[in-house]
Order: structure tokens, then sequence, then C-alpha cells
């Protein structure tokens, strides 16, 4: 599209949750698209300056701080863990959410049953739990559900 992309994170290395498999494909996609990739740094602020957009990039490590001048800023700060369906739920569960953590280390399918007039099985997964990347969603669920 003749876009230019930076990637500017406050981490270390980039891509933290991102699992090891998935490295080489987001590595080769950044190097064919000069993707430039800015760490240990966030973006301070963004203003309006002449048509564009002034970002501050700077360090929580020192006082330095560098300016960019784009066109658009997309920003990611996460999500929030919302388990507020799951608790809706819960109670017209089989298991009421309930794991069999010996099955789930023994690879065995999820049995409880603590309420037998339950309509579905439930289990907290991904952000139902916590903030956290999708490869660890879709892990848990792999790990709870390979049997069913």
């Amino acid at each position: 599209s003749g876009a230019r992309l930076e990637i500017v994170t406050p981490e270390r290395m980039l891509g933290v949750d991102v699992g090891g498999m998935n490295h080489v494909p987001y590595a080769r996609a950044f190097n064919e698209t000069d993707t430039r990739v800015t760490l240990n740094q966030r973006v301070r602020a963004v203003r309006p300056e002449g048509g564009r957009l002034c970002v501050e990039i700077g360090s929580d490590h020192s006082d330095h701080r560098s300016v960019r001048h784009v066109d658009w800023v997309v920003a990611d700060h996460g999500t929030a863990a919302t388990a507020d369906l799951y608790f809706e739920l819960k109670p017209a569960s089989t298991n009421l959410g309930a794991v069999d953590y010996g099955a789930l280390l023994e690879g065995r399918p999820q049995r409880v049953t603590r309420n037998p007039r339950g309509e579905f099985r439930l289990f907290r997964i991904g952000d139902a739990v916590s903030s956290r990347n999708i490869h660890a969603a879709v892990f848990d669920a792999l790990r709870l559900l390979k049997d069913v």
C-alpha cells in the first residue's frame, strides 16, 4: 500500500507474547515491508501539527525523547480482564466452572459435575482470567477441551 510502519514497544524485545513458532513469519513480514521496530520506548504524546501527527517517543529509563511526524497512530494497551460473562454463566453450568486439575495434568477429559441440572460445561480461560495474549487462551482451551 506504500505505507511505512513503525512498531514502538516499551518491552526489551518485540513479541514477548508471540510463540516461537510464529516468530519467523512475523520477522519475514517485517523485513519484507521494512517495518521499523523501536524497543525500550513508548509513545509519550501525540498532537496534531500541520495536517499530520507529531508523536513524542521516550524511554522509561531516561529523559531522552525523539519525535516522529506521521499520518496515523494505532495504540494497543492490551485488554482488561472481563469475567462478567463467565460469572453470569457459571450457575447454569454442570461443573460450576470447576476444573479437575488431576485430569488436566494427565490429559484426561474434564468430567466434574457439581450441578446435574447444568446445561453446559464452563471453563474460565483467556481474558476471563486476566489480560493475556491470545496464545495463552488458545492453549488453555486446547488442554481443557482436546478430549471433548
